[in-house]
């Protein structure tokens, strides 16, 4: 499914697709989030720090990608980053 708007149900569904990739590579977490600000998306990462982390992307260039391609794209560069969080 290509991601043709940004609302609630697609920001849902970025969240589902985040857990899951987070499972597969074993990263734990306490609490995720996707939320919408701006011309941006925000994923939100509370680790076992208890600090909530904050990575951006751009809203405009996450339509037309499947919520999957979007989540590992998002997901991929920043996963050593959240083994240490």
């Amino acid at each position: 499914m290509n991601i043709t708007s940004i609302d609630q149900p697609t920001l849902h569904l970025i969240h589902k697709a985040f857990e899951i990739i987070l499972k597969d590579h074993h990263i734990p977490y306490k609490k995720i989030g996707i939320v919408e600000d701006g011309n941006q998306l925000l994923f939100l990462y509370e680790g076992k720090s208890e600090k909530v982390h904050v990575f951006k992307w751009s809203k405009a260039q996450s339509l037309g990608v499947s919520i999957g391609v979007l989540a590992q794209s998002v997901l991929a560069p920043i996963i050593p980053t959240l083994r240490n969080l």
